[in-house]
């Protein structure tokens, strides 16, 4: 390499440089500084402003599964894994916990649901609940994405996400990081489909090709249940 090019790629290699001193930064500042945990409502003193309500201006129509079942019209002025902030009408809206509903709808179409049931530890900031973005819904599964919504670039590339599965009324499990575990669970959970299984076993996969996987079991599900209907009743 000439003089001429070590010299061009100098300042090249300084802004890389600079920019993982800023992001590592933002990073260790995020990590040591998590949300406020959700605060239930009558357990601070009455003489201070209500820290369940949140002013904003800009909510936004959907909806909420309350523990009747039932769907009910919503405003919703975002959310975090341990709250969702509704209201009726105005500019003033509550905080709601996981435990007050089982899923909610809000305006860009999303499902939410509320994920129980987890080994202590697993959710995150001693949750026991925990609100979860739908990935996936279909065959008998769903795939759920715990995390804090990114609000930056840096949210984007360095937030952690838990993922976590189940198979029709079971319990939730946390997606395996490492490969080889994460194998022998959808090899498990996936075995009344062979082709699939017989694939997973002769290749390990990492967990962004999961929602692709879940989506050709659903196919052979849906497959397998209309040829079952087509063959004639005795």
């Amino acid at each position: 390499m000439n003089h001429a090019r070590v010299v061009a790629l100098a300042p090249l290699k300084c802004l890389l440089a600079a920019m993982l001193v800023v992001a590592g930064h933002f990073v260790g500042v995020a990590q040591r500084r998590p949300h406020a945990a959700f605060i239930p409502p009558g357990s601070y003193p009455e003489q201070t402003r209500n820290p369940t309500l949140r002013y904003e201006p800009g909510g936004q129509p959907g909806s909420y599964r309350g523990l009747d079942g039932h769907w009910h019209p919503v405003q919703i002025a975002g959310w975090l894994p341990d709250r969702v902030y509704l209201n009726e009408s105005g500019n003033y809206y509550r905080a709601f916990s996981p435990e007050e509903m089982t899923a909610f709808v809000d305006f860009s179409a999303d499902t939410v649901v509320t994920v129980a049931g987890v080994a202590p530890g697993k959710l995150g900031n001693n949750q026991l609940t925990a609100f979860g973005r739908q990935l996936f819904r279909g065959g008998g599964v769903q795939l759920v994405d715990v995390n804090d919504q990114a609000t930056s670039l840096i949210g984007i590339l360095f937030q952690p996400h838990r993922l976590f599965i189940r198979q029709n009324a079971d319990g939730w499990v946390l997606l395996p990081k490492q490969k080889a575990a994460l194998q022998q669970l959808l090899v498990t959970m996936l075995a009344d489909d062979a082709a699939l299984v017989a694939e997973l076993q002769a290749k390990r996969i990492g967990r962004w090709q999961v929602q692709r996987v879940l989506v050709r079991y659903a196919d052979f599900r849906t497959t397998r249940f209309l040829q079952s209907a087509a063959q004639p009743r005795p």
